[in-house]
């Protein structure tokens, strides 16, 4: 079985809390609203049409769901096109994972045009074997099986995957499905950030912690 890991991409490789922070504010305040509290952990882990669906339906939104997706996505594809880049350590992180023979996947709720192209900008898309997100036949990150399907397009199964988060839903859901689930900090705030430690079985600050030089490595001394 062929060892695997697996990361999210929002939050967990990816700088881009910011631009959806903005997209939520502007959202919102353009209907006289604040952000609800709990807003932003609920939708984190869906894709974008359940977030649509969800966020019209929850705060009775009179634009359609499909409208609502647009608006959100005039806001981010420019930003990820343009000015989303990768967290410090990343590429040197990936970089060592693939020249160790490691397969490599992305797991993620967002949109294939928002990260094909940070990736591409970051000179690391040939790092990932595989790709599974919302064109997938899988259901939101509330449930395992995102993490479950990338592994099993990357020829390899739980036992034998280490999975990267950032968000509590999801770190919960990848450690059910019995995979080493390595949480990584996003400026959440501390008490959520403790909650999420103390759910996964590792975490860190920074991928700097992971490279080969600094000795930190894990799943049989080998990642």
């Amino acid at each position: 079985m062929k060892k695997a890991v697996i990361f999210d991409f929002d939050g967990t490789i990816a700088n881009s809390r910011y631009v959806w922070q903005k997209v939520d504010v502007d959202f919102f305040a353009k209907r006289g609203m604040e952000i609800p509290r709990d807003y932003v952990e609920a939708i984190s882990v869906m894709s974008f049409y359940n977030g649509a669906v969800y966020t019209k339906e929850k705060y009775n939104i009179k634009e359609s769901v499909e409208e609502i997706m647009n608006e959100w996505n005039s806001q981010a594809l420019r930003e990820y096109k343009e000015n989303v880049v990768l967290k410090p350590f990343v590429k040197e992180y990936l970089r060592e994972l693939k020249d160790r023979g490691y397969k490599i996947g992305l797991a993620t709720a967002a949109l294939h045009d928002y990260y094909i192209p940070v990736l591409e900008r970051e000179g690391v898309l040939d790092c990932f074997d595989v790709f599974t997100d919302t064109r997938d036949d899988a259901r939101d990150k509330n449930f395992p099986d995102i993490y479950l399907l990338c592994a099993e397009k990357l020829g390899s199964n739980s036992a034998n995957s280490i999975v990267f988060e950032d968000v509590l839903k999801g770190v919960k859901s990848s450690v059910s499905a019995g995979f080493n689930t390595t949480a990584v900090y996003d400026n959440q705030p501390e008490n959520q950030w403790e909650i999420i430690k103390n759910t996964a079985n590792r975490h860190i600050m920074d991928f700097s912690e992971l490279l080969h030089k600094n000795k930190r490595m894990y799943l049989n001394s080998e990642i």
